[in-house]
């Protein structure tokens, strides 16, 4: 019978033990997952509303030269009016690319060909207003080359396992896509698609970051 104290004392300091270790492991988690949330939310700033300029004739026929761009390096940045936001673009769509802003498939096309260009970003943190887009609104990709106006033309919801938004395109077009639902805590099932056209292209000097 002395023995059996003993048992009872060591499980309930076991279980303890194993209630600490969660809390500790839990806050960890928690504290790295706000840190890069904070990373991505600072990634976004206010976008002033770019000066009117006359528009140029066509896209030009050549891609970028940045389509080549080795992963990680900044391309310029993705500028959404109505949200008055602007976001770095990085070549890449691994998680290094996409903590800090937003991701660029390098399989896809660079704006400044006739192609399609694919871009990607985290619902929680760069896009975490993407809910707010609607077709007609505009979306801006800013290089050091040009300013690529487009038009949202379409947003459908498909699988995350659906690759037709990778296709290419028979006529210049940009795919932006992330997690859905939006608000949903978790993996999320399904992949919000946004499909916009090129409307004008200004030519500008723009600062690489």
């Amino acid at each position: 019978m002395n023995g059996k104290p003993a048992r009872v004392s060591w499980g309930r300091r076991a279980a303890q033990w194993a209630a600490l270790a969660a809390i500790v492991i839990g806050a960890a988690m928690a504290g790295w997952n706000g840190y890069w949330y904070t990373v991505g939310w600072m990634a976004v700033k206010r976008d002033a509303p770019a000066p009117s300029s006359p528009p140029a004739a066509s896209l030009p026929a050549e891609r970028s030269a940045q389509k080549d761009a080795p992963l990680g390096v900044y391309l310029g940045e993705l500028a959404i009016p109505k949200l008055g936001a602007a976001i770095p673009v990085y070549e890449g769509v691994r998680e290094q690319e996409l903590r800090r802003g937003v991701g660029h498939y390098p399989a896809s096309d660079w704006p400044g060909g006739r192609g399609h260009v694919v871009l990607s970003g985290h619902r929680d943190t760069v896009f975490r207003r993407f809910g707010e887009l609607e077709i007609g609104d505009a979306l801006i990709i800013r290089t050091d080359r040009a300013a690529i106006h487009y038009r949202i033309v379409n947003i459908r919801i498909v699988d995350d396992d659906d690759r037709t938004v990778l296709v290419e395109k028979a006529r210049p077009t940009l795919t932006v896509t992330t997690c859905y639902p939006f608000r949903l805590i978790g993996r999320a099932p399904k992949r919000c698609i946004v499909t916009a056209r090129p409307v004008r292209v200004d030519a500008l000097a723009f600062p690489r970051g």
